[in-house]
């Protein structure tokens, strides 16, 4: 496992991109050519701090924004989200959804026991704050189908509660660097954040702990070589 560790994402970030362009292997998968390291964690200690400011790229706050909306009222039609960005017309289903709809996945979707994903992760918590029960579920069987456009690049979330902090990590089987991390990274810290609120009706003192973002396949696509490469002659900067 390669770590990159800071207290905020800005910091992280910018090592894992510096440590991908130096000693990435290249990958052809999908007929793609990228730069690829296996098994990367970013571990943010302040999951507050997990937007940046970069002269050739900062984090997209607009697009973001759009994104929270979406994901946090539930929805999966393409028709919303994609005001914000075109990419996801290209990988919609014939009905208009997306598998992707991470807020679709954990808020709306309900088992056959009525739980969501994020009432069962916050339910296991409030039950037992020792547990190692309190996942989250992304890419499910039901993504496993030839021709899908849109397999869901997060497998789970697993939360603890430890030493009366939250902790929070999550597994990405894949990770564009540039597309994805960005804005997957900021979602997660926002969800552990709202986690925080929901079990401080149960844990009155608890408090943040780190966010851990852990990708499988972490990787940059050629098409953003020099992209990256301008963004690493200027500064990363928190966003306070």
């Amino acid at each position: 496992m390669i770590v990159f560790q800071s207290e905020s994402f800005a910091q992280c970030y910018k090592e894992s991109l510096e440590n991908l362009m130096a000693k990435g292997l290249e990958n052809r998968a999908r007929s793609t050519v990228s730069r690829e390291l296996l098994d990367v964690a970013l571990v943010i200690e302040d999951p507050t701090q997990c937007l940046y400011d970069n002269q050739a790229r900062s984090s997209q706050r607009k697009y973001i924004a759009a994104e929270f909306i979406w994901y946090y009222m539930g929805r999966k039609d393409v028709k919303f989200i994609s005001n914000w960005a075109k990419f996801w017309e290209s990988i919609q289903n014939s009905d208009g959804s997306a598998n992707s709809a991470y807020g679709n996945l954990i808020f709306t979707e309900k088992n056959e026991y009525a739980f969501s994903q994020y009432q069962w992760a916050v339910q296991s918590l409030i039950s037992d704050p020792n547990t190692r029960q309190a996942v989250m579920h992304f890419n499910t069987p039901a993504h496993q189908y030839n021709k899908n456009k849109d397999f869901v690049c997060t497998m789970y979330t697993n939360c603890h509660i430890r030493e009366n902090r939250l902790y929070m990590t999550t597994f990405m089987r894949s990770n564009d660097a540039i597309w994805g991390t960005p804005t997957d990274v900021a979602f997660f810290c926002s969800l552990q954040m709202q986690m925080l609120e929901h079990l401080r009706n149960f844990y009155p003192d608890l408090q943040l702990g780190t966010y851990t973002h852990v990708a499988n396949s972490y990787h940059v696509y050629d098409r953003h070589y020099e992209l990256v490469e301008r963004m690493l002659e200027s500064d990363f900067v928190l966003i306070s």
